[in-house]
């Protein structure tokens, strides 16, 4: 494996579950380790609860604010802000607010972006 950069707006974009993921690393290109992708998220999206098994899910909130659950805790995050959702574990987000979010998603090992790459509907 050896490194790489990926230029502003570089990666794969794709429509899934509501919201438009830009895919800047695969699970190809970090030997399965990680995924990282840009999210954008409209202004009243809700994700339904859901499970990711074997896999962990983080959130770096670029820009705007989202509420959610993890098991039964609820939280929220803001600009600047950081989300950790363990494996096995039910969760679900939402945008509060009126601005559209940005976050950076991180899942490892890499699982989600290939699920994102399989059913989501490709950009360009």
């Amino acid at each position: 494996m050896s490194g790489f950069v990926r230029a502003p707006g570089a990666g794969e974009t794709y429509e899934f579950d509501g919201a438009v993921f830009t895919v800047k690393a695969t699970g190809a290109d970090t030997e399965g380790r990680v995924s990282v992708m840009e999210q954008e998220a409209p202004v009243g999206l809700v994700v339904a609860p859901h499970t990711h098994e074997g896999e962990d899910e983080m959130f770096h909130v670029l820009a705007g604010r989202v509420g959610g659950r993890c098991g039964d805790e609820e939280f929220t995050a803001e600009t600047g802000g950081f989300i950790f959702l363990p494996r096995d574990v039910e969760h679900t987000l939402w945008v509060l607010g009126d601005e559209t979010v940005r976050m950076l998603t991180i899942c490892g090992p890499a699982k989600f972006d290939q699920l994102v790459r399989d059913q989501g509907r490709r950009r360009g």
